[in-house]
């Protein structure tokens, strides 16, 4: 009897243990589960959280990288307009100096020594001289003359017209006759005033020079070809 109740007491023992270990073992599972949930959630908050930092910062890069490529698009957009202005200034002045080829409207005179004697007249006039080339150049600048040229040799602030025996020399190249002299200006201002009488065409035309006198369009005068020296200017 006394052996009956100690087996009864010792299984109601072990199912109640059994119970418990089952409580426990159920209670740390639920509570490993919600740990495990909880930690994921962490996780990912954290990454969403990294990533957002990491966006915010690369955002901050790009917007630097647009303010400074706007900045290079302005300096850039203001160096070309520099660089056309001064492309346009040095153009002007290597036209001035006689570095460009030019055209326009203007005249074109053509001279020849005279075919003929004329009476009253000497033969050392009937010839033309370096002094009568001068003169005409001379003439077109106080008309206006923009840019002048004597059988395809440009005038230039250094240029010289000489003569050696019977050779006319312009920029130390020879010339010969007959003469055809290129003035890009007003071509009515220019011929009415190379035209006029006692200047110097009208004075060899009555010397039995031949003279003729174009007005143009387009007249063309070439580039200086010729070397600038420059010994003495600093």
């Amino acid at each position: 009897m006394k052996n009956g109740k100690i087996a009864i007491l010792l299984g109601t023992m072990c199912f109640l243990l059994t119970i418990g270990i089952f409580i426990q073992v159920k209670t740390v599972s639920q509570s490993g589960t919600k740990v495990a949930r909880t930690l994921s959630e962490k996780e990912l908050r954290d990454n969403v959280l990294e990533m957002k930092e990491k966006y915010e910062k690369q955002y901050k890069i790009l917007e630097g990288k647009e303010k400074e490529l706007d900045t290079l698009i302005s300096s850039v957009s203001v160096n070309d307009s520099s660089s056309s202005e001064l492309s346009e200034r040095l153009d002007e002045l290597n036209s001035q100096i006689g570095l460009t080829a030019l055209q326009g409207e203007g005249i074109i005179i053509r001279i020849e020594d005279a075919k003929e004697e004329v009476e009253g007249v000497s033969i050392e006039r009937t010839v033309i001289h370096d002094s009568d080339i001068k003169a005409i150049v001379n003439d077109l600048c106080i008309a206006g003359a923009e840019a002048i040229s004597v059988n395809g040799q440009r005038i230039v602030s250094t240029t010289a017209i000489t003569c050696i025996g019977n050779v006319i020399k312009v920029n130390d190249e020879k010339i010969g006759n007959p003469f055809e002299i290129h003035a890009i200006g007003s071509k009515k201002l220019l011929e009415g005033s190379v035209l006029m009488n006692g200047r110097t065409l009208s004075e060899m035309k009555k010397d039995g020079i031949i003279v003729k006198v174009e007005a143009s369009d387009s007249v063309v005068v070439p580039r200086f070809d010729g070397i600038f020296t420059k010994d003495y200017i600093r």
